[in-house]
């Protein structure tokens, strides 16, 4: 099975930039779990919190992610603000916005 990426995935990828961090959205797949933790974690990444649909979000070197690439049985990759995921440090709230009045 191959894994999808997103194109800013295939770009950072390709062009990583050093020092730089980014957050991925990752969809295992075939591979366990755990599996995908080690990996991570051997890759100076982190598992920030587990999503819907079985995907997670993690923290990862710009410069690891072409190793993330290369593991076997995901099923897709992808930057967590392709997907509008907030972000690590973002305060989630069941508030919903009402539109101004006017």
């Amino acid at each position: 099975m191959s894994t999808y990426l997103s194109h800013p995935v295939r770009r950072i990828r390709d062009e990583p930039v050093e020092g730089a961090r980014v957050e991925l959205v990752v969809e295992p797949g075939d591979i366990a779990a755990d599996a995908l933790t080690s990996t991570v974690k051997q890759l100076s990444g982190t598992i920030v919190r587990e999503l819907q649909f079985d995907c997670y979000l993690i923290d990862l070197p710009e410069t690891a992610v072409d190793e993330l690439c290369e593991l076997d049985g995901l099923a897709r990759i992808e930057t967590a603000q392709t997907l509008s995921v907030a972000p690590r440090d973002a305060e989630l709230t069941d508030e919903s916005v009402e539109p101004d009045a006017e």
